[in-house]
């Protein structure tokens, strides 16, 4: 399954935002390369400059950060995310937020306002598969 697995990480930066706060832990944690990301100058609803940073990972890397991100969710928010994995996807996308507070202290916790947003997509055919499949992948 390796091989089908990727993995995109997308943030938001303001311009009041420090961007090097958030990525030089998460680079640190998750062992990433900071040339990987790509950053994207946009502006928001009224005018004012954001940076749209992503970066996607592919196969054993993909595999590799998914493995250390559930290593470092902390327990009751991983049992809740599979308890509760049908709220998390669409299509057969896996869509998680983790905090940039959180990031920064070299801590992992999902969030839902302010976060990282990270998709893990598996090819799957089946729609009642889908949630057995990220369900292993979790607790793999």
């Amino acid at each position: 399954m390796s091989n089908q697995v990727e993995v995109t990480t997308e943030i938001i930066f303001h311009a009041t935002e420090d961007t090097k706060k958030v990525l030089e832990p998460l680079v640190e944690l998750f062992q990433l390369e900071e040339n990987e990301f790509l950053t994207e100058k946009i502006l928001g609803h009224y005018g004012n400059p954001i940076l749209l940073v992503k970066n996607r990972l592919t196969k054993k890397r993909a595999v590799k950060f998914i493995d250390d991100l559930v290593s470092r969710i902390p327990k009751a928010q991983l049992n809740d995310l599979i308890n509760n994995i049908e709220m998390y996807f669409e299509d057969s996308s896996l869509f998680l937020r983790i905090g940039k507070n959180e990031i920064v202290r070299k801590e992992v916790s999902m969030q839902q306002t302010n976060a990282i947003k990270i998709k893990i997509k598996i090819p799957i055919y089946k729609k009642d598969e889908i949630a057995k499949t990220y369900v292993n992948l979790l607790q793999s």
